[in-house]
C-alpha cells in the first residue's frame, strides 16, 4: 500500500469522525449510532465526486440592522454591496425586498 493511500485513507477516516461528532452533537445522540450513516454519506461523496476538492462555504452573517440603516439612509446599493463584500441580491434578500419594491420606494411610488 503506497503512502498516499494510506494519507487518503486517514483523512476519510478524519473527516468521517469530524462528520460523526458534529452530527451527534446537533442531534443530541451517540457519535456511534449515526457512525454507519457517516460512512455512507463519505463513501457517497467518493464515490460521486473522486479526487475532487468540495467547496463547503463558511456561515456569514451578515449586519442586517447597519445595512437596513445604511439602506434608509440613502446609501447606493453600489455603496453598500461595497462596504458589505456582498452582491445586491443578498442585499435585497437581507432586507426581505424584491427588487421592484425597492425600485417604487427609490422613485417615491
Amino acid at each position: 500500500m503506497s503512502r498516499n493511500t494510506q494519507r487518503r485513507r486517514a483523512r476519510l477516516c478524519e473527516l468521517a469522525d469530524e462528520l460523526a461528532i458534529g452530527a451527534s452533537i446537533r442531534l443530541r445522540t451517540d457519535a456511534d449510532q449515526i457512525r454507519p450513516i457517516i460512512d455512507a454519506v463519505v463513501a457517497y461523496l467518493v464515490e460521486e465526486y473522486p479526487s475532487q476538492d468540495l467547496y463547503i462555504p463558511g456561515g456569514v452573517v451578515y449586519p442586517v440592522d447597519a445595512i437596513r440603516a445604511d439602506f434608509g439612509a440613502g446609501m447606493s446599493m453600489r455603496a453598500l454591496c461595497r462596504k458589505y463584500r456582498c452582491d445586491r441580491r443578498t442585499i435585497y434578500r437581507l432586507l426581505d425586498v424584491d427588487d421592484l419594491a425597492v425600485t417604487k420606494i427609490r422613485a417615491g411610488g
